[in-house]
């Protein structure tokens, strides 16, 4: 191989080694090309281990073996690392060799955890070395000042030393001291110096990360980017010094070598300096310097080697002089940086415990039972499989290759981005908390996110699941128009404590628009219509780039905006700022959230076989089976997660409800006994770990021969994976079913006619009239069938049902009422026992945004039961947000949107009944039920 950079500069003196590790670069060669182009050894830490190990899936078979053999996370760990050190200590065995032991280490970190555990740290180090069993390994230790003495301790003991989080001069110092203290002990009894190795690993651009905001808050640009390589060079000074002298003398006498200075975190972090300028500057003999991969190659490619380390060595202290002139406190920089590295080593640490926990419980799961009974259907499925591999499909879907569901690439190509919203929202999670911090530093104590569809349902499960952590906020969704519901959550919700989401992909949806108005009124109330800045404090906006709604957040003040991705459809936004902001004030760790979805995308990967890919796999088994007559996807949850089915609900049925075609998803159901189930449903089973409710339940119905499909939960944070999951599994669907599953063609029907009924409300003063079939007391029923009483009539549509229908409950009711949500489910099973048909229900207007796709676009296999009611006190929706006048109120609007839907569904052909209960809902309900 030709002369390197990295060549010139090892001949400079200064070695290049390699801050990173991962088993495919071990194994692959790519560590032999970096060690034949110049790299001379190579250092780990607990963040590199982590995205190793946790980031990627080259451990899952060797993590699979482990978990088989019972072991424990920290057994897996260890052997996971010491394999790889062992591995990396081998591949540079020949650069021991070369150099007499000068170089070809590869560095293992001690437990951070024990960083101010003196005792720990030696008996640790010790382990370690004897564990990994290689010459050419060295144990890092913190320079923390209980790993001061350790250092000693162990180089008197014949272990070789990497003294890593060394930032400050006098830290420096004492670190070379504990070196010679440690060889001069050895020596002292007789040990042998000539093979013990050592170096100081001092931190250079983390100091100028620091430094640089001090610098520009007291307006000096000069010194920014140059603090840190001053510190290094007068380090480099002191090195000189130290290592010189009669007490050095007497030990290189014996075969001492110098601990040499390590220069790390050389990347550069700050994008107007130069990507080498941690490497140029600071080459010379006796040195390392460990590259990061970006660094490195970018020092293949660019470098400058050239003996630098002492060029303005002069001006380097006057640097740090003029440092202290100016009122910065280098010494408390330094100390701040070596806690904050070890509490980053800490959690680094810790975070990857938490990855192979969570692993080694999925591994487990897997083992025991990602499982799938399907009976009669198992040879489809498994075609289905094959198909999917013989076309490449989770190759394809991967690529975001829109051929996979149609040749038309609208509304396809510019809705695939949360294939990358696991990815994506890891970078900006700090920034999502930085905003959460000033909500909750405001006062703020609860949260109220104000949308519709996919807009709230992701919100809706985090706030029911995770419920109220103290020491964050309550968080609540509005997505009703009922007149009711809102005045009770604007009681729920007052100004003066609640921070307002308004939230909507389109930012013009009108729900979303009304509640706005009516929020930022009472706010308006509290605070004064003239204080906008305060005002606009409370509100902060989700929404795609350009939509109204930013420009309505621009006006109005807003404390802030999220721009969302736009590739990303309303349903398929739960891992975006959609459903991740909502969380994070929730109190729920986005971090452990989307690692948990960043394992999921793995076990999703392009590579595997279709089979063995779980997304694949769960939609090739929805989608078969409703090929095959199970179209009825019956949700049993585990309580905890419960509220997941409401969000899977509206993904699978405005997904799939298409084109003459779709999957009916049933949700919060009572499960019932075998023989109330028809043979058109598929069961699946979504249970955490140490749940049984269902258990007994679910193996009745798979002995009675449903299918029943079994996916496991570690944990409600496991909800990350299954957002992913399922949003993979549906677009699969898409494809076996050979329909569009990003799309929603029928849904702007009933919106328009909605639209048409208000603009005739403005016009008149009035909705449009429909006539009622029979009355009886308040209740006045609406459709095409004959009956004396509303029991009658109610039962006489029921006839109308056929093999292979459903029945959907539509109540425009306050969802929040207890009593009448109890005798609604009540209903619904009753109905259930009656017929066998399955029977959802859905709160209007919310089901328009989640199953009305479904109800107009399928096969025409629904009943519909259209429950309107008239308010108690109706709240009126002011014009403009800060205006006096109301032309429209919401006990208007939602009755508007109920009987826009109800025509969109007779326009398609529906069976529809409404029956309209007046203020009495209750009362109604238990009417309806007269005959059963």
């Amino acid at each position: 191989m030709a002369t390197t950079k990295a060549h010139d500069i090892n001949a400079l003196g200064q070695s290049i080694w390699y801050d990173n590790i991962r088993r495919l670069f071990l194994e692959n060669g790519e560590i032999a090309r970096l060690i034949e182009a110049g790299v001379l050894g190579m250092t780990s830490n607990p963040t590199i281990f982590e995205k190793a190990i946790a980031g990627s899936t080259d451990y899952d078979a060797d993590m699979r073996r482990l978990v088989e053999a019972g072991e424990t996370p920290n057994a897996i760990y260890e052997a996971l690392a010491v394999g790889d050190i062992r591995r990396a200590a081998d591949l540079l065995q020949p650069v021991y060799e070369e150099t007499n032991g000068v170089d070809g280490y590869i560095s293992l970190e001690v437990n951070p955890l024990l960083a101010h555990d003196t005792e720990g740290t030696i008996r640790e180090a010790q382990r370690l070395f004897a564990l990994v069993g290689r010459p050419n390994v060295m144990i890092k230790v913190p320079a923390t000042p209980e790993g001061i003495p350790a250092i000693a301790t162990l180089i008197a003991g014949g272990i070789n030393i990497n003294v890593t989080l060394i930032f400050a001069l006098d830290k420096y110092r004492e670190v070379m001291d504990a070196y010679l203290a440690g060889l001069e002990k050895r020596l002292a009894v007789g040990g042998d110096l000539t093979r013990i190795a050592s170096v100081a690993s001092f931190f250079v651009s983390r100091v100028d990360s620091a430094v640089d905001k001090l610098l520009a808050a007291k307006g000096n640009t000069d010194l920014q980017g140059k603090v840190a390589i001053a510190n290094a060079k007068v380090a480099y000074a002191l090195f000189q010094t130290v290592f010189s002298g009669t007490r050095w003398a007497k030990l290189t006498e014996a075969g001492a070598r110098v601990q040499r200075p390590l220069w790390a975190s050389t990347g550069t972090k700050n994008p107007a300096y130069p990507d080498t300028h941690y490497v140029d500057t600071l080459i010379g003999p006796d040195t390392v310097n460990t590259m990061p991969p970006a660094t490195l190659e970018a020092t293949l490619d660019h470098g400058v080697p050239a003996a630098t380390i002492m060029q303005g060595m002069d001006t380097a202290h006057a640097q740090l002089a003029q440092l202290g002139a100016l009122g910065i406190d280098i010494d408390g920089v330094t100390q701040t940086l070596l806690e904050e590295g070890v509490e980053a080593f800490k959690k680094s640490f810790e975070s990857l415990m938490g990855s192979i926990t969570v692993k080694r419980r999925h591994l487990i799961a897997e083992i025991q039972g990602r499982s799938a009974v399907l009976g009669m259907y198992e040879g489809a499925v498994a075609a289905a499989l094959e198909r999917m591999d013989t076309e490449r499909i989770p190759a394809r879907i991967t690529l975001k290759d829109h051929t996979v569901w149609g040749s038309d690439p609208a509304e396809i190509s510019n809705r695939l981005g949360w294939l990358d919203s696991p990815t994506v929202m890891k970078p900006v999670t700090d920034a999502i908390y930085d905003i959460a911090d000033e909500v909750w530093s405001d006062g703020i104590t609860k949260a109220l996110v104000l949308g519709m569809g996919g807009s709230s349902l992701a919100p809706e499960v985090f706030a029911k699941t995770f419920g109220v952590n103290t020491a964050h906020l309550e968080l609540g969704v509005l997505d009703s128009t009922d007149a009711d519901t809102v005045r009770d959550f604007a009681y729920r919700f007052p100004p003066e404590d609640t921070l307002y989401i308004v939230s909507s992909k389109s930012g013009g949806t009108v729900e979303m628009v009304s509640f706005f108005r009516y929020f930022y009124n009472l706010t308006a109330e509290t605070f004064g219509a003239e204080n906008k800045a305060k005002i606009g404090e409370h509100f902060i906006a989700i929404t795609d780039p350009g939509s109204g709604l930013q420009k309505m957040a621009e006006d109005y003040l807003f404390r802030s905006v999220f721009l969302n991705d736009p590739n990303i459809g309303g349903r398929y936004s739960a891992l975006s700022y959609f459903g991740l902001f909502p969380a994070a004030l929730d109190g729920v760790d986005l971090y452990k959230l989307l690692d948990r979805a960043s394992l999921m995308v793995d076990r999703c990967g392009a590579t595997l076989p279709a089979a063995d890919n779980y997304g694949a796999w769960l939609g090739a088994i929805l989608g078969v089976l409703a090929t095959q007559g199970r179209d009825k996807a019956t949700f049993i949850l585990s309580p905890t997660i419960a509220s997941f089915g409401d969000w899977v609900e509206q993904l699978i049925a405005e997904s799939t409800g298409k084109n003459g075609k779709g999957i009916l998803p049933v949700v919060g159901e009572s499960v019932g006994a075998p023989e109330v189930y028809g043979t058109d449903r598929a069961f699946f089973y979504l249970k955490t770990a140490g749940d049984s409710t269902h258990d007994a339940a679910v193996d009745a119905l798979q002995a009675a021969g449903h299918p029943v499909i079994r996916l496991h939960l570690s944990d409600p944070y496991d909800l990350g994976g299954m957002y992913y999951l399922w949003e993979y599994a549906v677009a699969a669907a898409g494809w076996v079913l050979s329909i569009q599953p990003f799309d929603q063609p029928n849904v702007e029907s009933a919106k328009i006619l909605a639209r048409q009924m208000v603009a005739t409300y403005r016009e008149q003063g009035t909705l449009p009239t429909q006539t009622a079939i029979l009355t009886e007391g308040k209740i006045a029923v609406y459709g095409n069938v004959s009956g004396a009483t509303v029991s009658e009539a109610f039962q006489a549509f029921g006839r109308l049902a056929k093999a292979g229908d459903y029945m959907a409950i539509q109540a425009y009711v306050n969802p929040t009422e207890y009593r009448v949500a109890e005798t609604l489910e009540k209903l619904r099973n009753t109905l259930r026992d009656h017929t066998k048909l399955p029977v959802t229900l859905g709160y209007g207007p919310r089901f328009l945004h989640s199953t009305g796709q479904l109800h107009k676009g399928d096969g025409n296999n629904g009943l519909f039961v259209i429950l309107t009611s008239d308010p108690l006190q109706d709240a009126a929706i002011p014009d403009e947000a800060g205006a006096t006048t109301a032309a429209l109120s919401f006990g208007v609007l939602k009755l508007a949107q109920a009987l826009g839907d109800m025509q969109a569904l007779v326009a398609n052909g529906r069976r529809v009944i409404r029956f309209h209960l007046g203020n009495d809902v209750l009362g109604g309900i238990k009417a309806l039920m007269g005959g059963m």
